[in-house]
């Protein structure tokens, strides 16, 4: 999914996954949203579902606050990355 957000143009496809969280409707697969690393540095929650909630969306959301990484699930290598960008701290 491509878009336009002040000015920039990002492609979901080309954005650093760094966590993402499914979502069910009725216990069936809905759709996913992901928090997205473009390549110039900004995060962004990208959320892709399939309509079975009623809501049919493929877009791009820029937070207007801090991101809550609670819920969302990361890779270890995903986990590292954030940590090294300073977003999450890991504990042993």
């Amino acid at each position: 999914m491509k878009t336009i957000h002040d000015g920039k143009r990002y492609d979901s496809d080309k954005c650093e996954r760094l966590a993402e969280r499914d979502h069910h409707n009725n216990g069936n697969y809905s759709g996913t949203t992901h928090i997205v690393r473009a390549s110039d540095g900004e995060l962004l929650i990208y959320r892709w579902t399939n309509g079975q909630d009623c809501y049919l969306s493929d877009e791009f959301y820029v937070p207007d606050e801090p991101i809550n990484f609670a819920g969302y699930d990361m890779t270890d290598e995903q986990a590292a990355r954030c940590a090294e960008l300073g977003l999450i701290k890991i504990v042993a």
